[in-house]
């Protein structure tokens, strides 16, 4: 039996969806329902009409582009028993989040992340050869943030990046740094942020417009290893010495400290993503299996935003 399913987003994305769910066979669109439209704007009866929505499908998605996003409809689908599936990571509230966290346990009904850097072809590629990462390195350019909205700016340009990170690095957070520059105007044209964990890895982040335009890549350091990913261009790239360890040599003075790297394009598997993430969801529901990405993880890059945010604006009151 096909499982009913509402649509959250305005019309257009819901004509998406709807095609995307004709291909999937455990899904049957039943409609939408547009939280950002004039005619939903009064919150009276709000309550009651998530449950009349909550009626109507055993299965909710919620588009990445939607602006408003009661938490009361969210709380009341997770308590009767819905199965939910979000664009992205759509909320910043770290209390609603961790109360929602409990309900999903209590539930266990099905919560699903899509359509994240964490599941798409590339780091998916990635995740198969990296081992033990040391350093890691991300570079990203992108707008700076306008006065007052840096913890705003910082969730919708970093989140995917830091939950890659933090999982990436497979340990707990032991310190964080954060410092702005300004180097144009009264805005923070970049953002260093400068990451210890337990396991002693080390990331640093330089992110905003004074990075060259178009750039966002990671690179990730472990022994003997280095992986260069590309988010702009698709692409994984690994390096390793060339050095013949086994080689003698009878020159006293080489240089050991500059070994060349070979390089080794390890192609990108391509996989239709959005396909990968309707029938992980169906799976995820139909065995009670655990999401590739969970609120969880949501939670974990929230309160890694919120210390990052408390570190800049304690020093920088203007930001």
């Amino acid at each position: 039996m096909k499982l009913k399913t509402v649509i959250l987003g305005s019309q257009r994305k819901a004509e998406i969806f709807a095609h995307l769910l004709s291909g999937a066979e455990s899904f049957e669109f039943c409609g939408y329902y547009d939280p950002d439209s004039a005619d939903n704007s009064d919150g009276a009866g709000n309550l009651l009409f998530a449950l009349e929505l909550a009626e109507k499908a055993d299965v909710f998605m919620f588009d990445r582009h939607v602006n408003f996003i009661d938490s009361s409809f969210i709380e009341h689908f997770v308590r009767l028993g819905k199965h939910l599936m979000f664009d992205g990571f759509l909320i910043q509230d770290l209390s609603f989040l961790e109360q929602l966290s409990r309900l999903h346990r209590e539930s266990g009904n099905c919560m699903h992340i899509a359509n994240i850097l964490y599941n798409k072809p590339l780091y998916t590629t990635a995740s198969q050869f990296i081992r033990k990462p040391r350093f890691i390195k991300l570079e990203k350019e992108c707008r700076p943030p306008s006065p007052g909205n840096f913890e705003q700016w910082l969730f919708k340009e970093l989140a995917q990046d830091l939950d890659l990170i933090i999982r990436t690095a497979q340990s707990g957070i032991r310190e964080v740094s954060a410092r702005p520059l300004f180097l144009f105007g009264n805005n923070p044209d970049l953002l260093n942020i400068h990451i210890e964990f337990d396991n002693d890895a080390v990331c640093h982040i330089s992110v905003g417009r004074a990075i060259e335009p178009g750039t966002h890549r990671m690179k990730i350091f472990q022994q003997d290893r280095l992986f260069s990913l590309d988010f702009a261009e698709n692409t994984l790239n690994e390096y390793r010495p060339m050095e013949n360890k086994d080689q003698l040599s009878i020159l006293e003075d080489q240089d050991n400290q500059h070994q060349e790297l070979t390089l080794i394009q390890r192609p990108v598997v391509p996989f239709d993503s959005w396909k990968m993430e309707l029938r992980n969801f169906e799976e995820n529901i139909h065995k009670a299996l655990t999401p590739l990405s969970t609120i969880e993880n949501l939670v974990e890059v929230n309160q890694l935003t919120a210390l990052i945010t408390e570190k800049v604006q304690r020093r920088y009151h203007e930001v």
